[in-house]
């Protein structure tokens, strides 16, 4: 079964913060802390990386 097109959107920001920030991979579950301190959407956080 494929990830659907919301999964897809955020393991691709997540790849971005973790490319850019040159952070290790473990790192990248970071990006889901910044949905949750901000109290912003996951989706809309991967749309504002993306």
């Amino acid at each position: 079964m494929r990830p659907g097109p919301a999964i897809r959107a955020i393991c691709r920001a997540i790849g971005i913060v973790v490319t850019l920030a040159g952070l290790r991979a473990e790192d990248g579950r970071d990006v889901r802390e910044i949905s949750q301190h901000t109290d912003i959407k996951m989706r809309h956080v991967t749309e504002l990386i993306v």
